[in-house]
């Protein structure tokens, strides 16, 4: 039912006109992570993105996520942007099923003399009352380093960690550790 609206939402939000779209893909050892998002336009609130992603583990994890985010720069800070944004999540997670409805957020700094290169950290959290199944909350934290190699793709280094707290078993780590990945907008 949770999952049902959750979904309901998202469809109807991708309604909206895009402008953009964009492909993610990062990798490491143990783990390769999917994503897609689409621009849903500027308006006074924000730049508005929906997204969906996968992530694989060699764990016997994985999560799909799928949630929408409003990013804009801060006016009396030159190269910040800042942006708060929501998701749902459903995982499997050391045999383990998972589902959790995460809020969160992102800061990314790009220093004015050079405006292709930027930091990006974040955070989403999912406290029990919004976790449902075999888990009882979901925190996700991670930072990046990214360079703008053309105007159409970033290429990036970086550290996350994905977790579960889990009910009736240790936590669940999905995924820690650094990774690499080139984002392209099309």
């Amino acid at each position: 039912m949770f999952l049902r609206r959750v979904l309901a939402l998202s469809l109807l939000a991708a309604s909206t006109t895009v402008m953009a779209d964009t492909v993610d893909i990062n990798l490491r050892d143990s783990s390769a992570q999917l994503q897609y998002s689409a621009s849903m336009g500027r308006d006074t609130l924000g730049k508005s993105e929906i997204h969906m992603g996968f992530l694989y583990t060699n764990k016997n994890s994985s999560l799909g996520d799928m949630g929408i985010m409003v990013k804009d720069e801060v006016s009396n800070a030159p190269g910040v942007t800042v942006g708060v944004g929501i998701k749902g999540l459903i995982a499997k997670a050391q045999n383990n099923n998972a589902t959790a409805l995460a809020i969160g957020g992102l800061v990314r700094f790009s220093p004015l003399t050079d405006t292709r290169f930027g930091i990006t950290g974040l955070i989403f959290l999912s406290p029990n009352i919004v976790t449902f199944g075999d888990a009882d909350r979901y925190n996700e934290t991670g930072v990046k380093l990214d360079y703008e190699v053309i105007p159409q793709a970033v290429a990036y280094i970086g550290y996350r960690k994905m977790k579960f707290g889990l009910k009736f078993a240790s936590d669940a780590i999905l995924d820690e550790g650094a990774h690499i990945g080139v984002r392209i907008s099309f």
